[in-house]
């Protein structure tokens, strides 16, 4: 008995040099938080919707001018006022938006249903090519598997009539979206025209917190801002660039499988291959002589954007490594959705920046 109250006096000893009384209240009132929050996750998550719900027209605006201001400052430096750039940036940017509503997405809707057509033959295509080159014949998986994407297919493509009758009610359905684009737009028109005095406030703000937030967010903003307009340059290329090429094999989708190429660069190394694969099964209709063609200006498209025209307009900092494209693409999926997917990439510069900046010396070092 001696012995056992011996070991657990060691014990207490033992636990009380290695962790202070103070340090195991402090983990206990933690862990308290941590339980009462997840207690009362339903109560939380209404709050924070409805705070969400209020705040999103700012959000919206901010993220709208803070993408447009490389452009501003470099039409300042061309001697173009903020007074003349600023309402001349969103007159086009607002006739942009008006061309896409009633002329591309129309186009779009009106192509779709020949557009499924051409991937369901596509897919039966590559099924009569497997099984006629397979000597053992066609498992059985590969079978549901190529069933069930028929199937998804031909659903997809049942309610697409639908869509194309219902348009306009659609739009005019829309009324609060529409509210919201129309307040984040005059938000950001404000947000710009005052984006000298936003920035100065939030630099004073941030101070309060110490110099490593002063530096965490002047990384923040150049790994970020430099991300997006690196991405918008890089989707405006491969848009071009890949237009030019499915339309000259005589692809009848091209306008479509060229935009969705150049917004699968929104989530890194799996958008743009579902681009291109997509972009193969829809032209495995044309001649085998243009789908031969095709494949081989796709390989070599990819090879000159990775290693020419990336490198030109990335810079060094903002490169990721696949392994970790790919964790933070899926670890904003299952966090957030979709909404998470497209985060994804931008969250782990800013958060990849601050550890750099600390493991590199804090707030030491110069900013």
């Amino acid at each position: 008995m001696n012995t056992v109250i011996k070991i657990l006096n060691r014990i207490a000893a033992k636990i009380n040099q290695d962790l202070p009384l103070q340090a195991m209240i402090r983990i206990i009132m933690l862990l308290s938080i941590v339980l009462l929050v997840y207690s009362t996750k339903t109560v939380w998550i209404g709050i924070l919707t409805k705070i969400w719900i209020v705040i999103r027209p700012f959000f919206f605006g901010f993220v709208v001018a803070y993408v447009l201001q490389p452009l501003i400052r470099k039409l300042e430096e061309l001697h173009i006022s903020r007074k003349i750039s600023i309402p001349v940036i969103y007159l086009v940017l607002i006739i942009g938006i008006f061309w896409l509503l009633f002329t591309v997405i129309p186009l779009v809707v009106s192509r779709l249903s020949s557009f499924i057509s051409s991937m369901i033959t596509g897919v039966n295509s590559l099924y009569s090519t497997y099984s006629n080159l397979s000597e053992s014949g066609v498992p059985n998986w590969v079978q549901q598997m190529l069933n069930q994407a028929v199937s998804a297919l031909r659903e997809t493509q049942s309610i697409i009539p639908n869509i194309s009758g219902n348009i306009s009610s659609l739009l005019s359905q829309t009324a609060s979206t529409l509210t919201i684009v129309i307040l984040s737009m005059i938000v950001s028109i404000y947000m710009c025209s005052e984006w000298d005095n936003i920035r100065s406030e939030i630099l004073n703000f941030s101070k309060r917190g110490g110099r490593l937030l002063v530096k965490s967010i002047h990384v923040v903003d150049e790994q970020i801002g430099s991300y997006i307009r690196s991405l918008l340059i890089l989707m405006l290329v491969k848009f071009v660039e890949y237009a030019i090429m499915y339309y000259l094999v005589g692809h009848k989708d091209w306008l479509l499988v060229s935009l969705l190429t150049a917004l699968g660069l929104i989530v890194p190394y799996i958008g743009p291959m579902i681009g291109n694969a997509v972009g193969i099964l829809t032209a495995l209709t044309l001649p085998t002589k243009n789908v031969v063609i095709l494949i081989i200006c796709i390989i070599v498209l990819s090879q000159v954007d990775a290693y020419v025209i990336e490198p030109l307009i990335h810079s060094r900092n903002v490169r990721i490594t696949p392994l970790w494209a790919l964790f933070s693409i899926y670890a904003g999926g299952v966090l957030a959705g979709g909404i998470g997917v497209m985060a994804a990439i931008p969250v782990y510069l800013a958060v990849r920046a601050v550890v750099s900046l600390v493991r590199d010396g804090g707030p030491e070092s110069g900013v």
